[in-house]
C-alpha cells in the first residue's frame, strides 16, 4: 500500500505547496533524477525517504503535520462503506453533521487515509446538494489507491454528475460501478446502482434495456430493508411501462402508489407521482385530468419544468389558448437557468408563437428546436411540433411544406 500511496501523495504535496524539485532534492541530499523517479513510482520509496519528504514540509509550512496512525486509511474506509448505506436508505443527510466532523479534523486528511478522505470531501458536497464534480478528475487519476468499494462509489458519482449533464457515457460508469459492486457484501448497493441505471436508459429513451433491471433491483433493496428506494423504483417502473406505452399498466401503479402515500411522510415523492402521472393523461389526451394532476403537483411546490409543458399544452388542446398563454408567462417569469428548463422553454415559445400566431416566428422557432431535441428524447415533445407545423401548413395551404413535414415525421417514428 504504501509504494502507491507514497508517490502520490509526495507529488500532491509539492504541487499543493508550489515547491520545486530541486529544492527538495538539495533538502534531501539527492539529485533532482532520483526525486523525479521517487514521485514517478520508478524509484522505490524507502520509509525514511518519505519520512524525511514530511519533514521537509513540517519544518517549512506552518500548519502542516502528517499523521502516522496506518489505522487511518481502515478507518476511513469504513466510513466511505457507511456513507454508501446511508445513500442506499436515503439517509444521507443524517450523514452530514459526522461527515463534518470527520473533515474538520486535519489528522484525517493529512494521513495515510489522504485519497480517502478527498473522497470523503466529495461524498459529502454530494449529500449536501453542493458541487461536487470538479473533485472527480482527480479521483479518477488515482484510482488504483481505493479498494473496490470506494472505486465503486466513485463510478457511481460519476455516473451521476454525466447523468446530469444529459451525457449517455452515465450509461458506461454505472456499469463499471455495478461490476465492482457485485463481491461486495453492502444490502442494497447493487439494488442503488441497478436503480441508477434504470434512470439512465429511462433518460435516454432506452426503456427496454431498462426494464429487466426493476426485478433484480427491487429484489437487493427489498433485501436491505430501503423501503423508500422500493417506491421510487415503482415510479420509474410506471415511467418504463409509459415509454414502452403500456399506458394502462403506468396508470394502475400511479393510482397504487397514491394509495401507498399514507405510508410515506415525502412529499416530494407525492409530487413525482402526480407530476409523471399528468403526463401519461397528456399522452392518452385527458386534458382536464392532466391539468389536475398538474396543479396538485404544482400545490406540493414541484418545481419539475415538463408540468408547465403538461400545463401549457393541455389547455391549447383544450381550445384555452388564454391559460396556455398564462402558464407560459407564468414559467417564463421563473427565470430558470438549468439546462432541462430552457429547452421547455424553447418549447414553450414555440407553442406561444402557434397561438399568438406568428407564422414565420413559429415556423423559425419550431424548424430551431426539432433538431435540439435529438439529445433531449426524454422531453418527448417532438410529436407535439410536428403537429402544430401540420396544423401551420395545413391552415396556410402550402402543401410542398405541408409534405417536407409529414416525410420528417414518418422518419421520425420509424426512427
Amino acid at each position: 500500500m504504501k509504494n502507491t500511496f507514497y508517490p502520490y501523495y509526495i507529488k500532491w504535496l509539492r504541487d499543493f505547496f508550489y515547491i520545486g524539485q530541486s529544492e527538495i532534492a538539495d533538502a534531501l541530499y539527492m539529485s533532482v533524477g532520483a526525486y523525479s523517479k521517487m514521485e514517478q513510482g520508478k524509484k522505490t520509496i524507502r520509509d525514511k525517504d518519505f519520512e524525511a519528504v514530511i519533514r521537509f514540509y513540517e519544518e517549512r509550512k506552518e500548519g502542516y503535520s502528517f499523521c502516522f496512525d496506518e489505522e487511518k486509511k481502515e478507518k476511513a474506509n469504513a466510513r466511505i462503506r457507511q456513507c454508501i448505506v446511508s445513500f442506499v436508505y436515503r439517509s444521507q443527510k443524517e450523514m452530514l453533521p459526522e461527515l463534518e466532523n470527520y473533515l474538520s479534523d486535519s489528522t484525517n486528511l493529512h494521513s495515510f487515509a489522504f485519497f480517502e478522505t478527498k473522497l470523503l470531501e466529495m461524498i459529502y458536497e454530494y449529500f449536501a446538494n453542493l458541487p461536487f464534480q470538479e473533485r472527480l478528475p482527480f479521483l479518477l487519476e488515482h484510482m488504483d489507491l481505493f479498494d473496490a468499494t470506494a472505486q465503486s462509489m466513485i463510478y457511481d458519482l460519476y455516473g451521476l454528475n454525466k447523468l446530469r449533464k444529459y451525457d449517455e457515457t452515465a450509461i458506461e460508469y454505472f456499469q463499471t460501478a455495478k461490476s465492482l459492486s457485485v463481491l461486495l457484501n453492502i444490502p442494497g448497493w447493487l439494488g442503488l446502482i441497478n436503480y441508477h441505471l434504470i434512470i439512465a436508459y429511462l433518460r435516454f429513451m432506452q426503456p427496454e434495456k431498462a426494464f429487466p433491471f426493476f426485478e433484480e433491483s427491487g429484489k437487493d433493496l427489498q433485501n436491505s430493508g430501503s423501503h423508500r428506494r422500493i417506491l421510487d423504483l415503482h415510479l420509474n417502473q410506471a415511467q418504463c411501462y409509459m415509454k414502452l406505452g403500456l399506458r394502462e399498466e403506468a396508470d394502475s401503479l400511479f393510482q397504487t402508489m397514491l394509495q401507498t402515500y399514507n405510508q410515506v411522510e415525502d412529499d416530494d415523492f407525492l409530487k413525482s407521482i402526480y407530476g409523471n402521472y399528468s403526463w401519461n393523461q397528456l399522452i392518452q389526451k385527458n386534458y382536464s385530468f392532466a391539468i389536475d394532476l398538474v396543479n396538485k403537483a404544482i400545490a406540493y411546490n414541484s418545481k419539475f419544468p415538463d408540468l408547465y409543458i403538461t400545463l401549457a399544452y393541455s389547455n391549447y388542446r383544450l381550445g384555452q389558448p388564454e391559460n396556455a398563454l398564462d402558464a407560459i408567462a407564468t414559467f417564463r417569469g421563473q427565470n430558470r437557468e438549468d439546462p432541462r428548463s430552457k429547452m421547455v422553454l424553447q418549447f414553450l415559445e414555440v407553442l406561444e408563437s402557434f397561438l399568438l400566431g406568428r407564422k414565420k416566428t413559429f415556423e423559425r422557432l419550431a424548424n430551431q428546436l426539432l433538431p435540439r431535441l435529438e439529445k433531449w428524447k426524454d422531453l418527448e415533445v417532438d410529436l407535439f411540433v410536428y403537429q402544430m407545423l401540420i396544423d401551420h401548413y395545413a391552415r396556410m395551404e402550402d402543401e410542398h411544406a405541408l409534405c417536407v413535414v409529414q416525410a420528417k415525421l414518418i422518419d421520425f417514428l420509424m426512427h
